[in-house]
């Protein structure tokens, strides 16, 4: 997008201050720059952010009102819009006349003449320093929110292993309490202790205390019976106690086939059995420690 500067005649300065009025309604500061950097046309909301008259802006340049460092950058992109002809945005800092320094966002087009050389540039300023603190804002806030659910999720990892303890009860006998509800991610993390524990102990034994969970539906029993399954592949046979009236009442009822698993009322009826299996076969030693 390029402006041809136009050839002002004396005629023409109806049209220039009709130009001057409503490029004044406009409350963004709007600048015209020559090759020099100079201004040669702005309006009152440019003069408003330097706090100057719009005669004492015309013909002067950025060094003159702006913190060195804040010049140079001005006028560096102006030198990339004059030697390119090409538009160019940039995100700035500039200090206005009332010592506060703001955040904008500078739009600069080159204007050419009616031979097609490159004259001059209009620039626009939009203020974003409120919009910029909501970005930070949105950006510290997403921040905190990732860590605090990092935090929350590490938490839980460790409530769950709390929860969900592998326990080595007796030499070859492993004892898993199931505590609470028993959902994907904490039925996948049991699996996964009770396999390494099984192949770290050569456990023979897995009892699976299902006394403290409260609830027994179809994706429970599912979980379980992988559980079974996965110890059975590595050898290890599963005791599941605590199983009530009710929770037999619930599996009867969801066709769930748990007739590979051995069932106790209770937790010592079941380690009983583990190790009655276990003296048969000449293996009743106490457990060593973990």
């Amino acid at each position: 997008m390029a402006f041809t500067l136009p050839c002002i005649e004396v005629s023409d300065w109806t049209t220039f201050e009709l130009i001057q009025l409503v490029i004044d309604t406009i409350p963004d500061p709007i600048f015209v720059k020559d090759r020099q950097h100079r201004w040669i046309a702005c309006n009152q909301g440019f003069c408003r952010l330097i706090g100057q008259r719009y005669e004492d802006l015309i013909g002067r340049s950025d060094p003159d009102y702006w913190p060195k460092e804040q010049a140079d950058v001005f006028w560096a992109h102006d030198d990339v819009v004059f030697s390119s002809g090409e538009p160019n945005e940039n995100e700035e800092l500039a200090t206005g006349a009332d010592g506060v320094t703001r955040t904008i966002w500078t739009r600069k087009f080159p204007m050419r003449n009616a031979q097609g050389d490159v004259v001059g540039l209009c620039g626009l300023i939009t203020d974003i320093t409120e919009l910029k603190r909501r970005h930070l804002l949105a950006e510290r806030m997403e921040a905190e929110n990732r860590e605090q659910r990092a935090i929350i999720s590490a938490q839980a990892a460790l409530l769950d292993r709390v929860a969900m303890p592998v326990i080595q009860v007796w030499e070859g006998i492993l004892l898993i309490p199931l505590v609470g509800e028993i959902n994907d991610r904490r039925a996948a993390q049991a699996l996964e202790s009770l396999l390494g524990a099984i192949g770290q102990r050569s456990a023979e034994f897995v009892i699976l205390d299902i006394t403290g969970v409260p609830v027994i539906d179809a994706a429970v029993a599912r979980h379980l019976i992988r559980a079974v399954q996965a110890a059975e592949l590595l050898g290890c046979q599963s005791v599941m106690v605590g199983v009530g009236p009710a929770i037999a009442k619930t599996l009867i009822g969801l066709g769930i086939d748990f007739g590979r698993i051995t069932t106790q009322s209770t937790l010592q009826s079941g380690l009983a059995y583990a190790m009655a299996r276990l003296g048969a076969r000449g293996r009743v030693t106490p457990a060593r420690a973990p």
